[in-house]
């Protein structure tokens, strides 16, 4: 981007003298031509209207269909909603054929076949159990997908309010570069006309020649915040995106109750969620380790073929495990235990957790939202009634170059602290949405 320069090598060419009531006024009109086009600027759009970036819903809509990220969660789902029915089947078969001799006690001994199956049953409810072991897992892994999604989600809104300020930064920037370049041509108008001293046409360039350099800084910002919401959009991080229009509007802070969100926390937290079905896992889990006490039997039946040298059999059994391995089975019974008081410590101290981000985002909301309306209702126009003061007053010679320039410097300064508040605003905000389980 080119900047204007401010004239520093140009001839100052003598004028005849003006009114300082005109050069008041022209100045004048100048500095609030910039004040008004950093309040109204349109915004700009990027040609093709299918880029995303215009406003946060073209974003949120893109992450959620494209972040790989969601998509292995889903699969992730389906592989547990898969191991329901693999938890309630039945244990393969065995088929089993066997040559043995025919008992003879003399004479040649014929050959016999024996063809046998036999069946592993499980009983005393463990395959109920086991069903809703794995359907405990399919509410964890469903749970733990939505808590991906309000993860995302977050960054997306993040990462779009950081594109959105870095943008308006660069441009309200541009607008003090144009207003102190401005201010530099009057200097040295005033200078050729010999009512103002050589110095301040020096300390006017250099002022323009050091907001340039703040425009380059700041220009490095928006292409980082651009590169972080084109990363998370799945795009390459130099993709285009159309200009930001707007940011979405913050709710009141009366309606951000602290104790309503916990409450709503608690109801609708995906982690919440993730972690009170993996508590009913390690509790199902538990009563199915308590079952290994009792043993699981096994059926089996046989055809004997003697191959002529006799009538052909039948053989049928059943068998069972005995529990002999004392000590496996209470050291499987307390890890059980073990695991299911672990889940629950770990959904406590997540409430815990939750309870005192959600207390922390409030407030911060809280604070940015009255920082951001201080500077919007106090601090903006009282720095524009002194700039249009200090214009006034360079014109006529009433007011030193170094006050326009320290109140043009301040009144810039405001509207980027404007943009800080708002973007720690938008910040607080999407936390505290992720945290309560949805928008406000």
């Amino acid at each position: 981007m080119a900047y204007p320069s401010s004239g520093a090598a140009a001839p100052l060419r003598p004028a005849g003298r003006r009114p300082g009531a005109a050069m008041a006024l022209g100045l004048t009109l100048l500095l609030l031509a910039g004040t008004g086009q950093a309040q109204t600027r349109p915004p700009q759009r990027t040609p093709g209207a299918s880029l995303p970036g215009a406003t946060l819903d073209s974003v949120l809509a893109l992450a959620r269909q494209l972040s790989p990220e969601l998509a292995a969660r889903g699969m992730e789902t389906a592989a547990a909603q898969a191991r329901v029915a693999i938890a309630g089947s039945l244990p393969d078969p065995t088929i089993q054929v066997m040559s043995d001799d025919i008992d003879r006690t003399s004479g040649p001994r014929p050959n016999k076949i024996i063809y046998s199956f036999q069946q592993e049953i499980p009983l005393w409810g463990r395959r109920d159990l086991r069903r809703q072991v794995a359907r405990a897992e399919v509410g964890q892994m469903t749970a733990q997908a939505q808590a991906a999604e309000a993860e995302v989600i977050e960054r997306v809104k993040v990462a779009f309010a950081r594109y959105y300020t870095s943008y308006e930064a660069v441009h309200r920037t541009e607008d003090l570069h144009r207003a102190i370049h401005g201010i530099a041509q009057v200097a040295r108008e005033r200078y050729a006309q010999g009512r103002g001293e050589q110095q301040e046409v020096f300390r006017a360039e250099v002022d323009t020649t050091r907001v340039a350099t703040e425009i380059v800084r700041l220009e490095t910002a928006l292409r980082s915040a651009q590169g972080q919401l084109n990363a998370l959009l799945v795009r390459p991080t130099t993709a285009p995106l159309a200009a930001p229009e707007r940011l979405r509007p913050l709710p009141e802070v009366r309606a951000l109750d602290a104790a309503r969100l916990a409450e709503r926390a608690g109801a609708a937290n995906p982690a919440l969620a993730a972690d009170a079905a993996a508590v009913s896992g390690a509790d199902t889990n538990r009563r199915l380790t308590d079952r290994n006490w009792y043993p699981d039997i096994t059926i089996g039946g046989a055809a004997v073929d003697r191959s002529g040298f006799g009538p052909g059999g039948y053989q049928a059994w059943v068998a069972m495990k005995v529990p002999l391995q004392w000590g496996l089975r209470e050291a499987q019974t307390r890890e059980a235990g073990a695991q299911a008081g672990a889940a629950r410590a770990r959904r406590d101290a997540r409430e815990l957790q939750i309870r005192s981000d959600l207390a922390e985002a409030v407030a911060g909301f809280e604070g940015s939202r009255r920082t951001a309306d201080l500077i919007r209702r106090q601090l903006l126009p009282q720095a524009q009634a002194l700039v249009r003061s200090g214009a006034a007053g360079y014109g006529v010679g009433r007011v030193d170059l170094a006050a326009v320039l320290r109140a043009q410097h301040d009144l810039a300064d405001f509207r980027l602290q404007l943009l800080s508040a708002e973007f720690d605003g938008q910040r607080q905000l999407a936390a505290i949405e992720r945290l309560v389980g949805g928008d406000l």
